[in-house]
């Protein structure tokens, strides 16, 4: 039976939850390996921040592996702090063995951060860069 996007967040949401790092699935035909960042350092920023982190958006991986913030194969990073950007752009890859999954922005505008380093290894919904979207330049 394949495994559904909507059985993935469910399953991430229930690690943490209970407070459990990372489970893996495996059978002959799938596999699939989830990594949740647990503990309270970890949501503590969250819960306390500013009205002002309100309007930014939020890159987060789909996928549980090495974060890389540019191709093995290129020089440059995709994107750097301050670029402006399209929704859909790539803002990073998260290797897993030997496939490189997009990081994509959820949203036109401007990358303010790349949360994740380079080489650090990231779960499901970890946030990777923070964008500040262009909706309220075009509103006005």
């Amino acid at each position: 039976m394949p495994i559904d996007a909507s059985h993935i967040e469910r399953l991430a949401r229930l690690l943490e939850i209970y407070g459990v790092a990372s489970i893996e699935i495996e059978d002959k035909d799938q596999s699939l390996k989830l990594v949740v960042e647990t503990g309270a350092s970890s949501t503590a920023p969250v819960a306390t921040s500013s009205p002002r982190r309100d309007s930014h958006v939020v890159a987060t991986a789909d996928v549980a592996g090495h974060f890389l913030s540019q191709h093995p194969w290129r020089a440059k990073p995709f994107v750097e702090p301050g670029q402006q950007i399209q929704a859909g752009a790539i803002v990073g890859l998260v290797k897993v063995g030997l496939i490189y999954a997009p990081v994509l922005s959820p949203a036109e505008g401007i990358l303010d951060a790349v949360l994740a380093e380079t080489g650090a290894m990231v779960g499901y919904g970890t946030p990777i860069a923070r964008i500040r979207p262009l909706v309220e330049a075009c509103s006005t």
